[in-house]
This record gives structure tokens, C-alpha cells and sequence, in this order.
């Protein structure tokens, strides 16, 4: 298992909902955006391999999750959104369904037990960031959303089209905080290429208006993270999941808790939608981890194949 550093050099706008709501985007980077980022940016630099890369990528990824100066966040295991309270601490409950990310110690300490059901002894932080009592952040808040007004142009007479003015929305990262992600390749030589793609990747950006500069970053290699790789038991996702046929065998629910997103997205180059598809989300936790899969996506019309990266990366849910 190998970690990945990512520090922001400029704002970022990500969206692969599809929702064409220029104001809302990802203040991370879900599995399949970063995945198909780095295939496309490998691309570049091989285009020989490219399609066979996009319908078998040889490393899986999780998602990419905040850090800021020495602490890692994790997402929120799903069994502990449904939090029981006392009649006379119900006040609590909007704070803690706030909670998205957990910092490591604290993820450790509620994969031990430790009951996430007491507001006053976290420190609860703005982006529905948790953490013991005696962790701090060299920043708060972590990031910051901007949005800044656009006007939208016809592209054959160069002139401002009639009513469309919309707001443009971006993430600013503090400059000692950003996202991270985690790696696991099928051999050393396929880590070599793809920390070539991810530096090229920095360079060109991720996510819209790159010609702009927007979404450039710089990597840094992590030491390995205190996280045990899953085994047979317990297992929590840390990325976007598409269970495969194999998968889904008799009880392979049973005892699970799971959140859904819906994701879809457009095509580069193309201006055509993406096939939707609903995936199990980063939190999601099941009695062993699942294998998922790479799903075509490709739509109609289309000039060349579309692949969604469903393959899940999962850690051992027990301590």
C-alpha cells in the first residue's frame, strides 16, 4: 500500500454528478474522477496502451481524502450515521450528522468501539471534519469555496449568449492541507509509469477550466499508513464501489452498511453524457471487502470506449 500527497498550487472545480450546477462541486476527488484523470494524463505519454489501461488499470486507488499537516482524515464508517441520543442531548444531533471525516487516531479509536455519539468530546471542524480532543489543524477552516460570475459566449460570433450569466464555484486549499490518496499496483514498473502520469497530471491540472490553470498540484510520496489491508472479515471502502458478479453471493449484505452515490460526468472532448451509474460510496462497510469492477459507460454515439472505475479499495474495519 502506498500513500500520495497532493498540495494544491491552484483552485479546483470537480463534478461528476453531472448535475450541470456550475456553483457545487466535490471539495475532494472520488476514486473514478482520479483514476480517469491519471489514465488520461498515462495516455499522453503512451498512447500505444491506452485502452487497454482504461479497461484494466494496473493499480486500484482510493479516494482522495483531506489532510492537513500531519493528520490524515479517513471517511465516517457508514454503521455509525444512524447515532442514538438521550432525550436531553438531542441538541447534539445536527453536529454530529455534520461529520464526514474522521482523523486517523479517531477512525482507530471508533473501529475499537469507541461510541461516536458525544459532540462536546470531539473537536468538530468546519467540512464536517472530526477529531480528538487533543489534535489540532494548522488551518481552520482547511479549504474555502469561491465563486466567481461567468458569462457564457457563442462560439461563432464570439458575442455573450442572452441570459446566460452563471456563477462559477472552486475550493481553495490552505497551504499546509490538501487531499491524499492511497495506491496499490500490480508491479513496481506499473508504480514507475503512473507516478509519471500523476506528475504530468499535476502539471496539466484536474477537473474543469485546466486551460486557466485551475487544479494544479504537486505529489509527494507518504510513508505507509498505519492501516491494516483488509483480510477476510470486516472491510471498509475507501473508494467508489461497483460490485462485481462475484461479489454478490448468498449474504454478502448481511450485516453491511452502505451509503449510494449517483455519478456520471461527460466525456472529454466530446460533449456527450456519460452512462449513470450508482456506486456504493467511501465509507460503505461490508462483512468481507469486494473485488468491484471497471463498468462501460461508454453512450451513444460515442468515438471510443468509456470506462467508469469501480474497483474497490477497502482497510480492515477491525483494529
Amino acid at each position: 500500500m502506498f500513500g500520495y500527497r497532493l498540495r494544491f498550487t491552484a483552485p479546483f472545480h470537480v463534478d461528476s454528478r453531472g448535475n450541470d450546477n456550475y456553483e457545487q462541486g466535490e471539495t475532494f476527488l472520488r476514486s473514478d474522477t482520479l483514476s480517469a484523470a491519471i489514465l488520461a494524463a498515462w495516455s499522453r505519454l503512451d498512447p500505444a496502451g491506452s485502452a487497454a489501461r482504461a479497461a484494466d488499470p494496473p493499480y486500484r486507488l482510493s479516494s482522495a481524502m483531506p489532510w492537513a499537516g500531519d493528520i490524515g482524515f479517513l471517511p465516517r464508517p457508514a454503521p455509525t450515521l444512524a447515532v442514538r441520543l438521550d432525550p436531553e442531548r438531542l441538541r447534539d444531533n445536527k453536529r454530529l450528522k455534520k461529520i464526514q471525516w474522521l482523523s486517523t487516531r479517531l477512525w482507530q479509536a471508533v473501529a475499537s468501539g469507541y461510541p461516536l455519539n458525544d459532540a462536546e468530546a470531539l473537536r468538530i471542524r468546519p467540512g464536517g471534519l472530526a477529531l480528538l480532543p487533543g489534535e489540532r489543524l494548522p488551518a481552520d477552516p482547511l479549504w474555502v469555496h469561491e465563486e466567481r460570475p461567468r458569462l457564457a459566449m457563442d462560439r461563432a460570433s464570439n458575442a455573450h449568449a442572452d441570459a446566460l450569466l452563471f456563477h462559477f464555484g472552486r475550493v481553495w486549499f490552505a497551504p499546509e492541507a490538501g487531499l491524499y490518496f492511497l495506491a496499490d499496483f500490480a508491479d513496481d514498473a506499473r508504480r514507475t509509469d503512473f507516478e509519471t502520469a500523476l506528475a504530468w497530471l499535476g502539471d496539466e491540472g484536474i477537473g474543469a477550466d485546466r486551460s486557466s490553470g485551475n487544479g494544479a498540484f504537486r505529489f509527494e510520496r507518504l510513508p505507509p499508513p498505519d492501516l491494516r489491508p483488509p483480510g477476510t472479515g470486516p472491510a471498509m471502502a475507501l473508494s467508489l464501489v461497483n460490485p462485481a458478479p462475484t461479489d454478490q453471493q448468498p449474504g454478502w449484505l448481511d450485516g453491511a452498511a452502505w451509503k449510494l452515490v449517483s455519478r456520471g460526468g461527460w466525456t472529454g472532448q466530446t460533449g456527450l453524457r456519460k452512462r449513470r451509474l450508482r456506486m456504493f460510496a467511501e465509507g460503505s462497510v461490508f462483512p468481507r471487502p469486494l473485488t468491484g469492477r471497471v463498468v462501460d459507460v461508454t453512450p451513444d454515439h460515442a468515438p471510443h470506449p468509456v470506462y467508469r472505475d469501480g474497483r474497490g479499495f477497502f482497510i480492515a474495519l477491525e483494529t
